[in-house]
């Protein structure tokens, strides 16, 4: 997860690298997919609980700060900065993964990803 703290607060001038890494690591996304295991619903879990792989996760992140950075702008601020940046037009699709946390009383806290539900879509 090295790879989040970089870019983490990443000015929209760096916003082609963040978009590099979103493509490399989806690629490695597709290849390397969660998988569902039966959950302990004693202790929060869903009964087939999704367990996202580690891909999934950097995707999921890195489509976030992608999105962070182009709702900051108006579509012309945004055009222009692709102009001047040379970033070209495109769209991305990810699964955004949350997470909630459950505490047992006795057993600790726990944290399961929730399920994913819709596909994000973002136009830059």
């Amino acid at each position: 997860y090295e790879i989040l703290r970089e870019i983490e607060e990443a000015p929209i001038s760096k916003l082609d690298i963040v978009l590099s890494l979103f493509n490399k690591y989806k690629k490695k996304a597709i290849k390397s997919v969660g998988k569902f295991e039966k959950g302990n619903v004693a202790i929060g879990a869903d009964s087939e609980q999704y367990y996202p792989s580690d891909e999934e996760l950097i995707v999921s992140e890195l489509g976030k700060r992608i999105t962070q950075l182009v709702e900051s702008y108006s579509r012309q601020q945004l055009k222009t900065l692709k102009l001047r940046y040379n970033i070209p037009s495109q769209q991305i699709h990810f699964f955004e993964i949350t997470f909630r946390h459950v505490d047992v009383m006795g057993s600790g806290r726990f944290f399961y990803a929730d399920k994913i539900t819709k596909e994000t879509i973002v136009e830059i």
